[in-house]
């Protein structure tokens, strides 16, 4: 019984060293990122320069986070392109979005302005100044509001 509990207990630190040796996160420079991030940061954030850059290793991917002093966070998959625009609660730069989406909501809730764009395999979620989550299919029709 010892055995099999120094067993286990073994196999229990070996586990949770293994998973925190895998995720790794280092702080890189603007160089260090992707091509397709620096270009996406060179377009839409032109004469801005980020806080810091995070690299973020998991076992089987990595993604990037990037911070400005306005407090507006991009994040990147490996490959460098972008997955979210947040710009914690100001709001983010309408070049990022696609046509269709900008259109809609200023037909339909012409008195904000959008906060926050989620991009995901299925579409797109988009927060606006006025607290609601609208989502959106990759084609930028609307679908609903999340909330």
């Amino acid at each position: 019984m010892k055995t099999k509990l120094n067993l286990a207990m073994c196999l229990i630190a070996g586990l949770a060293f293994g998973l925190s040796a895998n995720a790794q996160k280092t702080v890189i420079t603007k160089d260090a990122l992707p091509v397709n991030a620096q270009t996406f940061l060179k377009t839409h954030f032109a004469g801005q320069e980020p806080t810091y850059i995070v690299e973020d290793k998991e076992m089987l991917s990595k993604d990037y986070k990037v911070r400005f002093a306005t407090n507006l966070e991009v994040e990147f998959d490996g490959k460098g392109n972008w997955e979210e625009v947040d710009g914690n609660h100001q709001s983010i730069p309408t070049t990022i979005i696609p046509k269709k989406i900008i259109s809609y909501i200023n037909t339909n809730f012409a008195n904000t302005t959008i906060t926050k764009i989620d991009k995901g395999a299925w579409g797109y979620e988009v927060d606006l100044s006025n607290g609601l989550e609208l989502e959106f299919n990759s084609k930028g029709n609307f679908l609903r509001i999340d909330n």
